[in-house]
């Protein structure tokens, strides 16, 4: 009969349980053995570490067999499999929820997507796992103390976000007592101090709560020299205005941006003027607001309307996040492709961090088939970004306590006592004979009384009254209101009379009209007369597209010099139902076709118009990809992203790289024609979420799979960028050296080869080979012809000048951002744009470094890229402590150093921030520098940002003569 299983301890001192009961573990070694193999679990740990955790400095005369003694102690005490050893060494083999550690983080993850109430109780139930510190006598060995430091932040995270629910089912008493005690262990934990603040504040005592704010100025200031953050002095001003609005104070000031284009329809705004201010009013008010109506009522236009007003009033920037034909599962990736997002392997937690950090108006338009995810989603957001408003459009409520519902009713009818001009003042009519004085200019209709007849009949539903006069422009106002039948209800829940209007408009287009609308409906996004002309092949989709457009059916949208098409929802859904069965297919060769094009075009002079190309139809290649995979047809799948990967200067994001990762790993890839490209695409994908292990892996098996130039091409750079970030400077040298020995290789990809070499040397201070490769970079992207390529040869070559020449370099290094931006090279302007900020700070350029830092920070963190905001915040360092803010400097560098996701330095830059930290210290003292240094290891990197941010912007209004570049 089996033992029962065993169950570790280390939130607290260690111990061993089986079915409950202790399980002796004597000895000082076994138990510090066991310790370090549950620090790595489920890794395995080199003999080597496990005896310098053993026995610290004095270790035994035979390490390995002493090592094997204690290891057979622990195995008889733990079971016999329970301690496995291999070739990298020994690893624990237990159960998932086997650690307490490992089940305090996963009640964690559970609560995260829980309503208030029941979320409450899971994370009372992880704090009662805590016994103590965690691996308490362990506590000063080197391999615990990291971990124990992080599962203690996650503690003391867990006490706080535990405080904002008991906020938000107003148990307020219960969050002073948890919040007053937690301040008292941690005095200067700022986050902790705004949920006290707030708390206090709910329970009446105001007076209690300035004085709990004042308390921690003074302490910051005599302690550490620093303000409170920004989100805590806009607290205190909210508090002392009794403008607390619900919500815990978590987010910092506003970003500015104007109201995004989206135009969910064409025509005049007729009718709903009262409504417009009613929404004004209530998004100026609550920070959520669910617009409900039926289908057709006009809800996103409504929304639309009123967004460049609802911006100017609340002075924040809107996003708008479509979700009308997105799947449940991928409501955040809709939400991180709409903020722009960089690639990463946790959308919710990347989504939250940036709205927690953000002013904004947030739009989700559409949300009827994802109401539950929508649901969980707008309740993170509300507990983590109090200045985020969110507005939600959807048929029905999110039944959340705190929303403010406005519901949409359709157009006002006339009364049947109205004369003719008076019903001719109501809003369906007023709609009606707009539509139809554009669809046929200069003509009435003939019987005024037909008209408000049929405004009635279609309940005065906009979208119905639309398509209908569209119809009636056609047939006459009588022939549309005598066949208007009964109506029949869309499944969906839309308006009877609209699904009768769109059938009825469907009805009068001749069948090869409705064959293409059903391979139209197969689009996402817009499109343009080539992308219809390629899904209905061997029809005059041209001439068939300007009669949809005359129905109403598909909306012209204007997109600079060019026209681009979309459907409504509404239509799109009706549509789609009736495709022909090769109408999904045909979507997807498109796709594949669109992506090989931009791909050939982005390595010569069209790339500008190849990766503006790609971003207007980014949507439209994620739904292939995705709808390909969802029907097992992996070639066109792997055609895609297999052409993407090559485009290696536009950013893919999140939605894309997954989809890449998912089609990569697929066990069938093989069989398909495009699976060296796709092995190459999926391992860049790895290396922008941070994975190099992951990125070697597939970037090995795309270099054996490889045949063609540009598959061996991919294939090196995915290993030589995952060399790079995994540290291996020799090893991605290498690959980029072989890229350059690649026959018949495009120059554009041979750019990307001596650029990245150029690179390498000047990190090394070998400055001749470094000034021959950037050399030769140039030389290859003018022959190239591709601007996207002159441009990072450029940048190159300005980080080869910098060291020698910085004033060379500033100019140089601008030129490479203007070109990048320029042709949408989003990569490229990024790194470009990082090295013009360290170029300017050196140069003495102090507010002109200043504008672009505030530029790139916004840019870099609606990326997603911490990486390069640490390399950011660490030039902003530089410029802080010359401008009489070295607090706030050694604040940034203290987080940098303790950040597992910020680059480590290189060459010049080692010496260089030495320098900076000497300087800073010799500034402040040793004292201060300590607890400033401890400071910035508790801050979130979310904080950290904060605090630059908001110096940056005071130095950059102060304009002292002392700034460098004043």
């Amino acid at each position: 009969m089996g033992q029962d299983p065993v169950e570790i301890g280390v939130l607290g001192t260690l111990e061993v349980r089986r079915a409950g009961a202790p399980v002796a573990l004597p000895g000082a070694r076994p138990r510090t053995a066991l310790a370090a193999l549950v620090v790595h679990a489920p890794h395995p740990v080199s003999v080597d570490a496990l005896v310098e955790a053993v026995w610290g400095d004095d270790g035994p005369a035979r390490p390995r067999g002493a090592l094997h003694t204690v290891v057979s102690r622990l195995r008889a005490v733990l079971g016999g499999e329970a301690v496995r050893a291999g070739p990298a060494g020994y690893r624990l083999a237990l159960p998932p929820g086997a650690v307490d550690a490992g089940r305090f983080e996963a009640l964690r993850s559970r609560a995260a997507g829980m309503p208030p109430p029941q979320a409450a109780g899971v994370l009372d139930e992880a704090l009662a796992l805590w016994r103590g510190p965690a691996y308490a006598e362990f506590a000063d060995h080197g391999f615990a103390a990291p971990e124990a430091a992080r599962l203690e932040e996650l503690r003391l995270r867990t006490v706080e976000d535990r405080a904002v629910l008991a906020l938000g089912t107003g148990a307020v008493d219960d969050a002073v007592a948890a919040l007053e005690d937690l301040v008292i262990r941690e005095p200067l934990r700022e986050r902790a101090h705004g949920l006290l603040m707030t708390a206090l504040y709910r329970a009446g005592r105001a007076a209690e709560a300035l004085e709990r704010y004042a308390a921690l100025r003074r302490s910051l200031a005599g302690e550490l020299g620093l303000d409170p953050t920004p989100a805590l002095q806009d607290l205190q001003r909210r508090i002392l205005g009794h403008d607390l609005l619900p919500g815990p104070p978590v987010a910092p000031a506003a970003v500015r941006g104007p109201a995004p284009a989206w135009p969910p329809a064409a025509g005049a705004f007729v009718g709903r003027e009262e409504e417009t201010g009613q929404l004004l009013r209530a998004v100026a008010a609550h920070r959520l607001v669910c617009v409900t109506g039926p289908g057709g009522v006009g809800k996103s236009r409504l929304v639309a309307e009123a967004l460049p007003e609802l911006c100017r009033r609340l002075a924040r920037p809107a996003v708008v996040v479509e979700l009308e034909d997105a799947a449940a599962a991928r409501v955040e990736a809709r939400v991180a492709a709409a903020l722009g997002l960089g690639a990463t392997g946790r959308l919710r937690e990347a989504v939250l961090e940036y709205f927690a950090a953000s002013s904004l108006l947030l739009v989700l338009d559409g949300g009827d088939r994802v109401l539950g995810a929508l649901r969980d989603l707008v309740d993170a957001v509300q507990r983590t970004a109090p200045r985020v408003h969110v507005v939600v459009t959807a048929r029905h409520r999110l039944e959340r306590p705190d929303e403010q519902v406005l519901p949409l009713a359709p157009l006002p009818l006339p009364d049947p006592e109205d004369t003719p001009e008076r019903a001719a003042r109501t809003g369906a009519v007023r709609l009606f004979l707009d539509r139809l004085g554009r669809a046929r200019p200069g003509a009435g209709p003939d019987a005024p009384a037909d008209v408000v007849e049929l405004c009635r009949r279609l309940d005065g539903v906009p979208l119905a009254l639309e398509l209908a006069a569209t119809q009636a422009a056609a047939l006459g106002v009588r022939a549309v209101l005598e066949g208007l039948g009964a109506g029949l209800e869309l499944e969906d829940g839309a308006h009877g009379p609209l699904r009768t209007v769109v059938t009825r408009s469907y009805d009068l287009l001749a069948p090869p009209d409705r064959a293409l609308l059903g391979r139209l409906a197969m689009f996402t996004g817009t499109f343009d007369l080539g992308a219809a002309e390629q899904v209905a092949p061997g029809t005059p989709a041209a001439a068939g597209l300007a009669r949809l457009v005359r129905a109403s059916l598909v909306l012209p949208v204007v997109d600079g010099a060019a026209t681009r098409y979309r459907l409504l929802g509404v239509v799109r859904a009706f549509a789609a139902e009736r495709a022909d069965a090769g109408a999904p297919e045909a979507h997807r060769r498109w796709a594949a076709d669109h992506a090989q094009r931009c791909a050939r075009a982005a390595i010569g002079p069209d790339c500008g118009a190849a990766l503006g190309g790609l971003e207007r139809t980014r949507a439209d290649l994620a739904a292939a990809v995705a709808g390909a995979l969802a029907a097992g047809r992996l070639e066109p799948a792997a055609r895609t992203v297999g052409a993407l990967g090559l485009c290696v200067h536009w950013v893919p994001g999140p939605v894309l790289s997954d989809l890449a990762l998912q089609v990569g790993e697929h066990p069938r890839l093989g069989s398909t024609g495009a699976g060296a490209l796709a092995l190459g695409a999926a391992a860049l994908a790895a290396d922008e979420r941070g994975e190099p292990g992951r990125a070697r892996r597939l970037g090995s098996r795309a270099l054996r799979a490889a045949r063609t130039p540009a598959e061996r091409y991919l294939a090196r750079a995915a290993l030589g960028i995952a060399a790079m970030y995994a540290g291996d400077r020799d090893e991605a040298a290498r690959h980029w050296r072989d890229v350059l020995t690649i026959a018949g290789l495009p120059e554009a990809y041979r750019v990307d080869a001596h650029a990245v070499l150029a690179l390498a040397h000047a990190t090394a201070g070998a400055a001749a080979p470094a000034e021959e490769h950037a050399a030769a970079a140039r030389r290859a992207a003018e022959r190239s012809g591709a601007a996207s390529r002159e441009a990072f040869a450029l940048y190159a070559s300005g980080e080869v000048l910098l060291p020698a020449d910085p004033e060379a370099a500033v100019e140089v290094l601008r030129e490479a951002a203007r070109i990048a931006e320029g042709v949408g090279a989003a990569q490229v302007s990024a790194v470009s744009s990082v090295a013009l900020l360290s170029a300017l700070t050196r140069t003495g350029r102090g507010a002109e470094a200043l504008d672009l830092a505030r530029t790139l920070l916004e840019v870099q963190r609606r990326g997603g890229h911490w990486p390069q905001l640490w390399t950011t915040l660490r030039i902003l360092a530089e410029l802080f402590a010359a401008g009489g803010c070295p607090e706030v400097a050694a604040l940034i560098l203290g987080a940098a150093e303790a950040a597992g996701s910020a680059p480590g330095l290189g060459g010049a830059d080692v010496e260089r921030y030495r320098a900076l930290q000497a300087g800073l210290r010799a500034e402040l003292g040793p004292e201060r520098t300590h607890r400033i240094a401890v400071l910035a290891r508790l801050l979130p990197r979310a904080e950290v940002l904060d605090r630059a941010r908001d110096t940056a912007e005071a130095l950059g209004a102060r304009r002292s003569p002392s700034f460098p570049g004043r």
